[in-house]
């Protein structure tokens, strides 16, 4: 018996040293980029490389926030997201509803061709997407890219699976009582998937926070910029290519503060969606 105990402590103490070192290497490159957010030029190109900055540069901070805009970008980028995941994660639960719980010829085969489209590289869509937003004059405008981003394969996907480990018997005892579509998506499916929900809701905003290629296709004028445009802008004009590391540091910093913040709020949240599969099911 104690022999078993023993293995099990080197087990875990093996298992905890492990995450551990993969979250430092994980952890590391934010980081260097917050340590040379407060170095000098000097102190980042120095070998060996310093960890830590001698004296902290937080003048590098105020020349990004005065210089760059960003807050007017991240204004942009927030709302602009915001909007587009209210509007995914309504479309994409829907439908999800819809194929697994409404019983209707060719369900099945909708959902493989909706799937299907998934492989196909999002470039593919970026001319015929861009002659439909021109065709509706909504080139150069916030309402285009929400119009163009309202929409996730991915996120149809994973609500599928989701609803489909809602314990059927629920569901059924709630139309014996009369219960309607309207009523078992918004009372039942959607309080016992609140978690997916989250989960969801993070990863879109995330990803669409962080969008780059469409938007700057689509949007010309500066003050319409979302952060991952300004951060750019930023660092021709005036990072000058590397001649103002510190400041370019500082400005990433500061793009990233909104998304390590709202992770930090819902962390609890992503973890119930992943350990919660046991629970919808019961």
């Amino acid at each position: 018996m104690s022999k078993k105990l023993v293995s099990g402590r080197e087990a875990s103490l093996f298992s905890y040293a492990l995450l551990s070192l993969a979250g430092l290497i994980i952890a590391f490159p934010f980081f260097w980029v917050l340590s040379n957010s407060l170095k000098t030029k000097d102190e980042i190109w120095a070998m060996p490389p310093r960890l830590l900055p001698a004296v902290p540069q937080w003048l590098n901070y105020s020349d990004a926030l005065v210089n760059g805009m960003f807050f007017r970008y991240m204004w942009n980028s927030m709302y602009a997201s915001g909007i587009v995941t209210v509007i995914i994660l309504i479309n994409s639960a829907l439908f999800a509803y819809a194929i697994t719980q409404i019983r209707f010829k060719g369900r099945n085969f909708l959902f493989l061709l909706v799937m299907v489209t998934y492989i196909m590289p999002s470039a593919s869509t970026y001319i015929p997407g861009y002659v439909i937003l021109s065709k509706l004059r909504l080139i150069n405008t916030h309402s285009g890219w929400i119009l163009s981003s309202a929409a996730s394969i991915f996120n149809i996907f994973y609500f599928r699976q989701t609803f489909l480990q809602i314990n059927h018997s629920i569901l059924e005892a709630a139309r014996i009582d009369g219960a309607g579509h309207r009523t078992l998506f918004w009372r039942i499916v959607v309080p016992m998937s609140a978690p997916s929900f989250a989960t969801l809701g993070i990863l879109s905003f995330i990803g669409n926070y962080n969008t780059y290629m469409w938007p700057a296709l689509i949007i010309k004028t500066k003050a319409k910029y979302f952060i991952s445009m300004g951060l750019r802008l930023f660092f021709v004009a005036e990072g000058a290519y590397g001649l103002k590391w510190g400041t370019i540091m500082a400005a990433c910093c500061v793009t990233i503060f909104p998304l390590l913040l709202i992770f930090a709020l819902c962390e609890r949240r992503i973890l119930n969606s992943i350990t919660g599969d046991q629970a919808i099911k019961e």
